[in-house]
């Protein structure tokens, strides 16, 4: 599969299932985001570039610090943009822009933005050092230029476990985008690689716990691993999901079923 094959792909899976991104079960996106105006450090009248915004997450967040500044939002799924500008309207905030177009191809003035953020996009993409000086090249010289990542061992042992079932099924799961930049050498390297100078890394855990095993297909049903089960029937996908889910429920200790996420996030200097 080419890139082109690679982006339509992707595309049509953030399209599927941009009604349940915002869903409870994936909140760690919101727990990440409520960290990036730290680390951006604003001062309230910034031009901010977001990139891969998905439903808006990290755009609302840091827009609501930005009372004298804008956030321009880009993302190539209109349905994820979609949800976005409705999240925007029922906040009442007027200063984001969403427009859609391809996180490689942004047709946007140089060095005009004051800083830019992408939230766990840039492993989706081949050449993830091009793509970061793409975006890096919007802003401003001395700006930051931040990306958030997840690190080894986040989402395990569910993952694992789900991968695991998959082979049963005779679905054999890409590697995993994100293991590129899992750790914080990898992140360093990456910024390196980008000319990007004063680089800062910094982790957080924004894991919690399960009430139950269907909070986890919840997260399997609206994010990437949803696609994957795109190929079984009706039948053999509520086979799938009782037999997963039985497993899952085996982790339960008695306090809920722990959901491991730690982030990073990378901030660097154009």
């Amino acid at each position: 599969m080419d890139q082109q094959q690679m982006k339509a792909k992707i595309q049509q899976t953030f399209d599927t299932v941009c009604k349940g991104y915002d869903c409870a079960s994936l909140r760690f996106f919101n727990k990440a985001a409520a960290h990036l105006p730290e680390v951006f450090g604003f001062k309230g009248d910034e031009r901010l570039l977001d990139v891969a915004a998905g439903t808006g997450i990290p755009a609302l967040v840091c827009a609501s610090q930005l009372p004298q500044g804008t956030v321009t939002a880009v993302d190539f799924s209109a349905g994820m943009l979609a949800q976005a500008e409705a999240k925007a309207k029922a906040a009442g905030l007027e200063n984001i822009s969403f427009q859609q177009m391809d996180m490689t191809e942004m047709q946007l003035e140089e060095a005009s933005f004051d800083g830019a953020n992408c939230s766990f996009g840039i492993f989706f993409i081949d050449d993830m050092v091009a793509t970061l000086q793409h975006i890096a090249s919007k802003v401003k010289p001395g700006g930051a230029v931040v990306t958030t990542h997840f690190l080894e061992g986040s989402f395990e042992p569910l993952s694992g476990r789900f991968v695991e079932q998959a082979g049963r099924y005779g679905i054999e799961p890409p590697p995993l985008g994100w293991m590129r930049v899992g750790t914080e050498t990898l992140n360093r390297e990456l910024y390196q690689a980008a000319g990007l100078s004063s680089i800062e890394c910094r982790s957080f855990d924004v894991g919690y716990h399960f009430n139950s095993a269907d909070e986890w297909w919840e997260v399997i049903w609206n994010a990437g691993y949803r696609s994957l089960l795109a190929g079984l029937d009706q039948a053999q996908l509520a086979r799938f999901k009782l037999e997963h889910l039985q497993q899952i429920a085996t982790l339960d200790e008695g306090n809920g079923i722990q959901f491991n996420i730690e982030v990073l996030i990378t901030r660097g200097q154009r």
